[in-house]
């Protein structure tokens, strides 16, 4: 295990190679200067991970209900995401003043979907026994998705998205569990880069009124390289 303490501060970042796991524990009262200590110690250490690591973060002694650093944790979120991160587990303890303050935090952080746990053997556990969904899934605040269906063409809103699928709300033709289709994702590059977009062949897993799930079906290394980084570019325009 590759590891970094910040300070004595009692915050401090771990790596499993072996596991492909970064482990990041944050001290009580964490001052900015020690997040940004725990950021230089997370690239330290994500440098000896592969794409598609997962990370537990141990948040049971913290304190942030004042959002101390705010910037910094920030950043440290979207380098893990630039670097493909998987699967992000927080474990908050089992005191309910930790837990109000996590959810008041975490509602500034909506890009992206987390799973939360009161210990560190359940945070093992949940990943132990969890089935790869194609790494983190983000959340894209309504972004537009086309699909079609033989000679229906039909439009959603992405509720959150993976290298694996996406679900969709707002769809204006019905569809039903296990009918494949076409779906279209564009994504605005910028001023200096033209518009990208996707088409990808997807399987309905669920369905609902006006809401779905798909599974992405034959999508290449290469095309999931670029797809995260239109996903990851995204998150960044919209929080710098």
């Amino acid at each position: 295990m590759k590891g970094a303490t910040a300070g004595a501060s009692g915050s401090k970042v771990n790596a499993d190679i072996k596991r492909n796991r970064l482990y990041i524990t944050l001290s009580s009262n964490p001052s900015k200067d020690v997040l940004a200590k725990v950021y230089s110690d997370v690239r330290f250490c994500v440098a000896d991970l592969s794409a598609g690591f997962d990370v537990i973060t141990d948040l049971s002694q913290c304190s942030i209900g004042h959002l101390n650093g705010i910037s910094v944790l920030r950043k440290i979120m979207n380098y893990l995401i630039a670097k493909q991160v998987g699967q992000v587990v927080r474990i908050l303890g089992k005191k309910s003043l930790v837990f109000k303050q996590i959810v008041r935090f975490s509602s500034i952080f909506k890009d992206y979907s987390v799973c939360y746990v009161n210990t560190l053997e359940a945070a093992e556990d949940m990943l132990a026994k969890s089935a790869r969904r194609g790494g983190i899934r983000f959340r894209l605040h309504g972004h537009q998705i086309e699909y079609g269906l033989n000679d229906k063409r039909g439009q959603g809103q992405v509720i959150d998205i993976s290298l694996s699928g996406c679900a969709v709300q707002g769809a204006t033709v019905p569809l039903a569990p296990a009918m494949q289709i076409f779906v279209s994702i564009k994504f605005d590059q910028g001023q200096d880069n033209p518009v990208m977009l996707f088409s990808i062949t997807a399987k309905v897993v669920r369905a609902k009124d006006d809401t779905f799930a798909v599974q992405f079906l034959d999508l290449d290394d290469n095309q999931k390289k670029v797809l995260y980084k239109c996903l990851a570019d995204k998150i960044r325009q919209e929080n710098p």
